[in-house]
């Protein structure tokens, strides 16, 4: 039966700490791997055999704990930076969808909304604009804005539950303006039956898609 060596088990405790995106977190533990499989390199240059040159380098690296946190930073800004990308395009995407579906069914109406309806749906167009912009900011800070501003796991924490709280806000804000349009219980869709189709699979799906990265986000920081 074989025996984990020194390194590999250190990566393997190293990989089981880590949470983020597969892909950043498989570059920090192959780039850990590589620094001991170096160091143990130099150690059995000097003389010592393999297993001695493997324990001598996991020691110089220092234990998981203390390398851990810096890279659970790392991969906490790479799940922010990744959020906040897909937060600011879903919203952005969506607001279009239902522009043109808005508009294509309206062709039908005679309706002229209240001045309540008018307020809300003003407020989730400047949400939509507030929500891409903030998302571009925060994708920004979480990427080369981290060498010029000291964002950590917290602000990759509040990056998460703002993408979960966007999520809620923009579907309480959906099924207001849908219950009080006038094609509400009528099934008019004004001739727009794939746009309708197309509009509805965004509005289920992207909201899923947001939801899931911003509690990952929550995870990694």
């Amino acid at each position: 039966m074989l025996t984990a060596g020194p390194i590999d088990a250190y990566v393997a405790s190293l990989r089981g700490a880590l949470r983020g995106p597969r892909a950043a977190k498989a570059d920090l533990v192959t780039e850990a791997r590589d620094g001991l499989a170096d160091a143990a390199e130099r150690y059995e240059a000097d003389g010592l055999d393999r297993l001695d040159a493997e324990r001598a380098a996991v020691e110089e690296f220092g234990p998981v704990a203390a390398l851990a946190p810096e890279y659970q930073r790392e991969l906490a800004l790479a799940q922010g930076r990744r959020t906040a990308i897909i937060v600011g395009a879903a919203v952005a995407l969506q607001a279009l969808v239902s522009e043109v579906a808005w508009r294509r069914a309206a062709v039908a109406w005679s309706w002229e909304p209240g001045r309540a309806y008018l307020v809300l749906a003003r407020t989730v167009d400047y949400a939509t604009y507030a929500v891409v912009v903030g998302a571009l900011l925060a994708a920004l800070a979480c990427g080369i804005g981290s060498r010029y501003v000291d964002v950590g796991r917290r602000f990759v924490r509040a990056t998460g539950i703002a993408a979960i709280t966007t999520v809620a806000f923009f579907a309480v804000g959906g099924v207001l303006l849908s219950v009080f349009s006038p094609t509400w219980g009528h099934g008019n869709t004004g001739g727009a039956g794939d746009l309708s189709l197309a509009a509805s699979a965004i509005t289920f799906t992207l909201p899923a898609v947001m939801t899931f990265s911003g509690l990952r986000c929550v995870r990694a920081s």
